[in-house]
């Protein structure tokens, strides 16, 4: 592993770790072997995480992708920094995934809260 990708995944470990772990624990290497799509892992992964939870992970996303989702390639954040074994054919397909996830989340959430504001 080389010093960029190490210090990526200590700066995704220490600023964002439930994020962290909501995405490497659904979607690492093996992640097809359990889901369909990464769409799939996602929902799964919602469903079993509780409602405090994929609260503090939508915070930690918002937070996330004010520092790594806004630069122009924010892939390597995504693989290298928060362990996502999906290889995105562009910058716009990351950030795209990215979205996805927390729309997911808000969903998933305002179904249980109504009216909840991230």
């Amino acid at each position: 592993m080389s010093r960029e990708i190490r210090e990526r995944r200590l700066k995704a470990q220490e600023n964002w770790p439930e994020l962290r772990q909501f995405l490497e624990c659904y979607l690492h290497e093996d992640w097809n072997h359990f889901d369909a799509s990464p769409e799939a892992a996602i929902d799964r992964a919602i469903g079993d995480y509780a409602l405090e939870a994929r609260r503090s992970i939508v915070r930690q996303w918002r937070d996330w992708n004010a520092v790594e989702g806004s630069q122009y390639d924010p892939r390597s954040a995504i693989n290298d920094g928060l362990g996502v074994n999906i290889l995105f054919e562009s910058p716009e397909a990351g950030r795209h995934f990215m979205n996805m996830i927390y729309d997911k989340l808000i969903v998933s959430i305002r179904k249980e809260v109504e009216h909840w504001k991230p």
